[in-house]
């Protein structure tokens, strides 16, 4: 072991490190008494302040909230859309109506319903306060804030059946203002459907006037055009007909008229060009078309055509100037004359009719024009007259839609339909829902271990005590050689419980098959395998602090020397408060300190005990300066002497915390055991007593850890040596699971 003070670890230590099952049963287990005090401590107080609460009742009434009104009449609209249509719509309108039901203007209403306001005991005021103070108290209360704070609107899902929860001291009245509310939220529905309803028949009847006057003007002003215009006795539809008719008929005689005047204009362009063309137009002209048709000069053709065969018969019968000849010469004449004369006719006539197609159509334009003006005239009265149509249909519209709508909201105004009812009444409850008991029970023993549990984490965090195995590795930097059990709950057993056991640091010896003994003899092999090389002759046994069983820790561990064979001599090393002659039953009028003053010898001072093989040296008298007389010379001879008699001395020391023996006897020691008791020793004053030791460096084997209860983490591989090791003994699993007492 490394005893330099470079190993000499920290004095803090963190207690929680990790999660740590075992180590936190075992603070469970050593504090069960903390966490059962606050348990109950907290279940009772919570039982006690809610029996002492005041009752408070719920009633609940249920209502539906329909998204329209029953129509009772068919095609009458209400002023007044009560519900809605979509799904954002229908939630919106519920919401909306889940604030009406806590709103202000339903909860006044209710409260001067039933005169909440001068409700002592709904205002929580005390009877026996005086008239001024009531008063006081009533102009600084809100009773209808005091009502809305009550109210509890709660939807059931997937419905429209919502519920309105009120609570109270009195199952009467809590029933009574849920009823109230849910009465005064239906009437508060109505009487803003009907004051809507009110509003909008005022106003219709406002508006129907007018409309009714704007009517009659238009009427007047429809009758006074049609006199101004003669549209009384023919319609203006009759006379724009006739004129569309006449202007079509003359439009049509038009087109025929001018085609008729350029076919003869053609015409007369044509004979214009034979006559121009040849001086005998006579002959020429027969090639005019009308010419040509005409009955009266193809007779006259064919009579001169005729003539001529005549004349030709003639020629070749007799002479020139025969007066044969001569006649038909005339006569040929005269033919021809009289076709000239029919040609011209002829010609004379297709001019005519030419002059007169064109004189025609001249006037079929005039008369075209004058029809376009009088159409045009007969579209402009008719513009006039649809504009003032117009206005009068649309007067006569909003009159009539005016007017129905009139006769709509008289008669809505009549029915009282409403979208919202009264599912459910609320009754008086029969049972209370505050406080609850049980539940407040269970909270209260949830609350109860919490704080149990933090009670008992500030009181470990409070702890500075030594406890387990890695306090003492980690902090002390000691290896641990091992545990000893508590002795006084095991002794007990041992003797039923009926008789106090003297002598129980001899455990060990009268019960060598107990798992205690089997402790202490693994201390020993600790101790015979701290040091191999050469087997210590002088252990010193010393704590930090009194009463942390290290006299008991000297008499176990010197009692399984001797029972494995070896002269064993433990000596009171405590010469302020020895105690080993009162266990030993041996005087103490000789001991260790008339042996340093050379008072007696061996032989008379140190005396046999009951255990085979070990002896022991009582402190003898108590000296004035104990640890001067512990520096002498003597001291060393007299270890001197006793070491060569017997091949163990174990030597009891005082506490080094409260008197400098123990470290003036370790420099005279081969190795030193600490002894600290598992919940009592504190960690500082255990890493001042290391320090100590060190400091006049001394050899410190390790550490016991003393009274440890075995059902902890520290003792948890001993739990063979109950069970297994030894079934038989009737106190070996007796001890097992109980808390330990001090060694």
């Amino acid at each position: 072991m490394n005893t330099t003070d470079d190993a000499t670890p920290s004095p803090t230590i963190t207690p929680w490190q990790g999660v740590d099952v075992w180590r936190m049963y075992q603070i469970l287990a050593r504090r069960a008494w903390l966490l059962v005090i606050v348990f109950v401590l907290t279940v009772a107080g919570i039982a006690w302040v809610t029996i002492r609460q005041t009752k408070i009742y719920r009633a609940e009434v249920s209502m539906v909230i329909e998204l329209n009104p029953p129509q009772v009449l068919k095609g009458v609209q209400d002023v007044v859309e009560l519900g809605a249509a979509n799904y954002w719509q229908t939630k919106e309108y519920l919401e909306t109506q889940y604030q009406i039901l806590k709103s202000r203007t339903v909860a006044e209403r209710v409260v001067s319903r039933l005169g909440l306001d001068h409700d002592m005991e709904f205002l929580r005021i005390k009877p026996n306060l005086s008239p001024e103070a009531r008063a006081r108290k009533l102009a600084e209360i809100d009773p209808v804030e005091r009502l809305i704070e009550r109210i509890q609107v709660m939807p059931v899902k997937d419905s429209r059946v919502v519920t309105l929860g009120i609570e109270d001291t009195s199952p009467k009245r809590a029933a009574d203002i849920a009823n109230a509310i849910a009465e005064e939220f239906l009437e508060q529905n109505i009487d803003r459907k009907l004051s809507t309803t009110h509003g909008a028949s005022a106003w219709l009847t406002d508006q129907l006037s007018t409309a009714k006057k704007a009517l009659e003007t238009s009427d007047k002003a429809l009758y006074q055009f049609k006199l101004d215009h003669d549209v009384l006795s023919t319609s203006l539809e009759a006379r724009q007909n006739i004129s569309s008719e006449r202007l079509v008929a003359i439009s049509d005689q038009l087109t025929k008229v001018g085609l008729r005047r350029v076919e003869l204009e053609a015409r007369r362009d044509a004979l214009k060009k034979i006559l121009d063309e040849s001086k005998d137009a006579t002959f020429k002209a027969e090639s005019f078309r009308p010419v040509a048709a005409d009955d009266t000069i193809n007779d006259l053709k064919r009579e001169f055509f005729r003539l001529q065969a005549e004349r030709a018969e003639l020629a070749e019968k007799y002479l020139d100037g025969h007066p044969k000849l001569h006649a038909i010469d005339e006569r040929i004449s005269k033919v021809r004359d009289d076709i000239g004369h029919a040609i011209a006719v002829v010609l004379d006539t297709a001019d005519t009719e030419f002059n007169e197609v064109v004189d025609e159509e001249a006037r079929l334009r005039s008369m075209l024009e004058s029809a376009k003006r009088e159409a045009l005239a007969v579209n402009s009265l008719e513009m006039q007259y649809d504009r003032l149509k117009r206005e009068r249909e649309e007067n006569q519209r909003v009159y009539d839609l005016m007017l129905n709508r009139h006769k709509e909201v008289d008669i809505a105004g009549m029915l009282r339909t409403n979208n919202l009812r009264v599912l459910d009444p609320a009754l008086p409850p029969r049972k209370h829902v505050r406080p609850n008991l049980l539940l407040n029970l269970v909270l209260g023993s949830g609350l109860g271990l919490l704080l149990g549990l933090l009670f008992v984490a500030v009181i470990e965090r409070l702890d500075n005590t030594i406890k387990t195995q890695e306090d003492i590795e980690g902090l002390l930097g000691l290896p641990l050689l091992g545990l000893l059990p508590s002795i006084e709950l095991a002794e007990q057993r041992t003797s039923g419980g009926t008789e106090e056991t003297p002598n129980r640091d001899l455990f060990v010896d009268t019960h060598p098959k107990s798992s205690i003994a089997e402790c202490a003899r693994a201390i020993r092999t600790s101790l015979l395998f701290a040091s191999p090389d050469r087997s210590f002759k002088v252990l010193l046994v010393a704590s930090c602090g009194p009463r942390e069983g290290k006299s008991t820790c000297s008499i176990t561990i010197g009692t399984t020397m001797a029972q494995s064979g070896n002269r064993t001599l433990i000596i009171d090393g405590d010469l302020r408060r020895p105690r080993l002659h009162r266990t030993f039953g041996v005087p103490s009028q000789q001991g260790l300190s008339t042996m340093i003053l050379g008072e007696s010898d061996a032989d008379q001072a140190i005396h046999p005990t009951t255990v085979n093989n070990l002896w022991v040296l009582p402190a003898g008298p108590v000296p004035p300066n104990p640890a001067e007389l512990l520096n002498a010379d003597r001291y060393k001879q007299i270890l001197d002497q006793l070491t060569s008699r017997f091949d163990r001395v174990i030597i009891d020391s005082p506490p080094v915390g409260a008197v400098a023996d123990g470290l003036v006897m370790s420099s005279f020691a081969d190795g030193v055991v600490l002894v600290v008791r598992a919940g009592v020793t504190n960690k500082n004053s255990a890493v001042r007593g290391v320090r100590s030791f060190l400091g006049v460096k001394a050899h410190i084997y390790g550490a016991v850890l003393n009274d440890v209860a075995l059902g902890s983490r520290i003792g948890q591989y001993y739990y063979y040596y109950r069970y297994g090791y030894y079934p038989s003994e009737k106190y070996g699993a007796a001890y097992a699971s109980q808390p330990s007492d001090a060694a």
